[in-house]
Formats: C-alpha cells, sequence, structure tokens
C-alpha cells in the first residue's frame, strides 16, 4: 500500500493503462501469427477483428496512455493517415473501384493498430515487449512450419498464414524481426539472456535463408551493414559476420546459392525477369495516369500496360515501389519514400539530437543502439520491399507506430521538449534533465 502511495498521478494512470498493453500484445501476436488457423476453437468468434476494434475504442478515452498532442507533436504521425486517405480517394479513378475499397477497408485497420502503438507503448519496458511479442509471433510460425527451416532445399508455403504465406512475405517479416532481436540482444544484462537472443537472431538468419528469398537475402545484408557502419567496433562487427557467414556456408542448400547467383544476371532467370516486366508495366501505367490506376489495380492493368515478350495473365509488382508507382502515380510513391525514409530519417535526427547533447546530460548508450537497430529494421525492409508487393501489408503502419513512440519515449526522458527533438534548429543551451545517467 505504501508503494502505491508513493506512485506519481501519472505513473498510478500508467499503472491502470497496464492490461491495455497486454491486451495490444495480444492484438499483435494475433495480427502476426494467426493461431486460429493451427487452433480451430479460437476461430469461432472473429477475434482478429473484436480485439482490436474493442481495444481502440477503450484507449481512446483510457487514462494513463500518451496524449494526442505528444502523438501528433511529431511530424510523422499525419503520414500513415495521408496514405490511407489517398487510397480511399483513389477510388474515383481506380479501373475498379471494389479492388480500392477492399485495400482500404484492410490497412484502415492496420491504420487504427498504428494510433494504438502510438498511443499505448508509453515505456522503454513496452517497446521491447512489443519487439518481443512480434519476435515470439514468427517463431511461432516457424515452430508450426519447421520444415522451413529442417529441409531448406525446397521452398516452402507458410501454412496457416495470411500476409505472411509466401516464403518471400514472411523472409521479409523476419528482415524486421532481424533488427528488432539485435535491439533485444543488446539490451539484456544478463549473460543467460543474451545468449539466448544471440541463439534467436542466429534461427532468423537460417530462416531466412531456407526461404531462399534473394531480396530478404538482401535485406539481411543491409540490416548488418547499417549497424556494421555505424559501429565504432568495426574489427569486432568484421569477425561476427564472417562467423555467421560461415554459419551460413555450411548450413545453405546449393540452390541458395544458385538463385543468388541470378541477382547478376536476372534476364537469365525467369523470375528475376518478371520482376523487370512488372516494373516497367507500373512505370507505364504511372506515365499514363497522372495518378494512377487505383489501389489494389495493378494486377488487372498488367495486361494492357505490359511489354511486348512479358505474359498476358495478370500479374503483381513484385515491388512495393513500383506498385505503388503503378497504383497511386508519383505522388503516391514520394508518400511512400516518405513513410519509409522519413521514419528513419527522424530517428537518425533524434540521434544526432542525442549525441550533441553536453557531457553531463549524456543518454545511456543504449538509447543510441535503440535507435541503430530499430533503424536497421526499418532499411531491412526498404530493401527487401523493392522486390515484394508489401505496400498495403501491416509493416509500414506497425513501424510508423513504433517510431514515432520510440521517438516519443527517448526524447521526453532525457528533457528534449518536442519541437527540440524532432527540428533541425541549432541547440539553444543546456538543459536540466535530472540525475546524470551512467555512461558504460
Amino acid at each position: 500500500m505504501s508503494a502505491a502511495r508513493n506512485l506519481t498521478p501519472e505513473q498510478q494512470a500508467e499503472k491502470k493503462s497496464q492490461p491495455l498493453y497486454w491486451w495490444l500484445l495480444v492484438v499483435i501476436f494475433f495480427e502476426y501469427a494467426r493461431p486460429a488457423s493451427y487452433f480451430p476453437p479460437l476461430g469461432i468468434l472473429p477475434l482478429n477483428s473484436m480485439l482490436p476494434l474493442l481495444l481502440l475504442v477503450v484507449s481512446m478515452f483510457a487514462p494513463g496512455l500518451r496524449s494526442w498532442d505528444s502523438i501528433f507533436a511529431d511530424r510523422f504521425t499525419k503520414w500513415p493517415i495521408i496514405l490511407v486517405g489517398v487510397v480511399l480517394v483513389s477510388m474515383f479513378w481506380a479501373t475498379v473501384m471494389t479492388y480500392s475499397y477492399v485495400v482500404f477497408e484492410r490497412i484502415l485497420g492496420y491504420l487504427f493498430l498504428c494510433i494504438m502503438l502510438m498511443r499505448i507503448v508509453t515505456t522503454r519496458e513496452r517497446i521491447y515487449g512489443v519487439f518481443i511479442t512480434l519476435i515470439v509471433a514468427h517463431l511461432f510460425l516457424l515452430l508450426m512450419n519447421p520444415a522451413v527451416v529442417l529441409n531448406p532445399t525446397i521452398r516452402h508455403y507458410i501454412i496457416g498464414a495470411t500476409f505472411l504465406g509466401d516464403g518471400n512475405d514472411f523472409s521479409l517479416s523476419l528482415c524486421i524481426v532481424l533488427g528488432l532481436a539485435l535491439a533485444v540482444a543488446f539490451s539484456r544484462k544478463t549473460k543467460l539472456a543474451r545468449l539466448l537472443c544471440w541463439a534467436l537472431v542466429g534461427i532468423i538468419v537460417l530462416s531466412i535463408v531456407g526461404t531462399q528469398s534473394r531480396g530478404a537475402t538482401l535485406g539481411m545484408a543491409a540490416v548488418f551493414g547499417y549497424l556494421w557502419w555505424l559501429s565504432p567496433r568495426k574489427a569486432a562487427g568484421v569477425a561476427a559476420i564472417m562467423v555467421a557467414a560461415v554459419g551460413v556456408l555450411l548450413y545453405a542448400p546449393d540452390v541458395y546459392f544458385e538463385r543468388l547467383s541470378t541477382l547478376s544476371a536476372p534476364t537469365e532467370d525467369g523470375s528475376a525477369e518478371g520482376r523487370l516486366q512488372a516494373w516497367t508495366a507500373g512505370a507505364r501505367m504511372a506515365a499514363d495516369n497522372v495518378l494512377g490506376v487505383g489501389a489494389g489495380n495493378f494486377p488487372n492493368n498488367f495486361p494492357k500496360y505490359r511489354s511486348a515478350n512479358a505474359p498476358i495473365r495478370w500479374m503483381t509488382a513484385h515491388s512495393m515501389y513500383f506498385l505503388i508507382l503503378g497504383e497511386l502515380g508519383v505522388l503516391g510513391l514520394l508518400l511512400l519514400l516518405k513513410l519509409v525514409f522519413g521514419n528513419l530519417r527522424a530517428n537518425i535526427r533524434l540521434r544526432s539530437r542525442l549525441q550533441k547533447l553536453q557531457p553531463d546530460e549524456r543518454v545511456l548508450p543504449s538509447d543510441l543502439a535503440l535507435l541503430n537497430t530499430f533503424n536497421a529494421a526499418i532499411l531491412g525492409f526498404a530493401v527487401a520491399g523493392a522486390f515484394l508487393s508489401v505496400t498495403y501489408y501491416p509493416h509500414i503502419f506497425v513501424l510508423g507506430g513504433l517510431g514515432v513512440a520510440l521517438r516519443r519515449i527517448i526524447a521526453e526522458e532525457v528533457g528534449l521538449a518536442p519541437e527540440v527533438a524532432r527540428k533541425k534548429s541549432v541547440r539553444r543551451g543546456p538543459r536540466k534533465i535530472g540525475p546524470q545517467l551512467p555512461v558504460t
């Protein structure tokens, strides 16, 4: 009782919001893992729809959550909302309006998830809790589909999954999870916890290799390459990468390296050549339609804009960039770039601002590591997404919501005003942030 009385009003309100946080983790797990596919009784009720909608309503008015003013103080917040609005408006010029509406309905739910992440994830512990939940969801799918890792000579589908059902889509999501797993690994304090986390990182790497996805392999390389580039201990980083490379060489089948070899000669591989044909069609759609052909309308417009040697059948864009270019035009592409790289840029700005603090205001190195590993996850998605039609998947919205929450948490903990944390303006002077934080 005495401990409860010592809590500040803000801490008491946050404690009351803890059930909403656990509720959010359940929503995330259900969205990614789809456990009802493996345990049918869970499918009696539409939990994948009911749980997030009820949580959204409750979180709109619950105390102890991040204020709306704080959420919208981050410039990035408006861009996911704008994307959903553009998709909605595209119905008016879409070739088939129904297709655009289906996309709008889907990403509206993802926008709700994005907002709940911004509002409910108010502490560093909750950030890591979301990271761990995403990791567990993917490990659950691997547990239900062990052949992905145990039999890498054959490309497998993820049975029971929805947007992660294709091996390529699953491996792209693993590139994001790889960055998040590294964030968790760097934050653990005990040797046993760190060892477990690094074992999970190894499983994720082998799973990406097991899918034989070339795009995800490049995404994985982007994750490790970015962190190596930022690391002050580059020699140790090279040694770790070499150890990982040896493990991959021992594990990966010949067909994996055969697929990678086609990256240098895409016209010699049917799948890679098909991507080039789809990208050409996407560019032609944008050139012929300033606003694109409408969300969800790339496949049915492909026969019209295909190259002479391309198949007549419907084909998707095989790239989130060319998909949105063809469906929402150049403005849509710029919007996507803002959503992906604007999130990354905002994190870099905050990191730069933290590094310029006076010595007596120096933040924990873990703050910088958290920003760096989260940016690595975004880059893994950005690179792998160049080869898959994942524009309307939840990834952009989940990364966006987590990005806003992460920046607010770090900026507020070190005493940075919202405006200072997100602007380019010159620092006006030292700020008092309370007790000195230790530097390790």
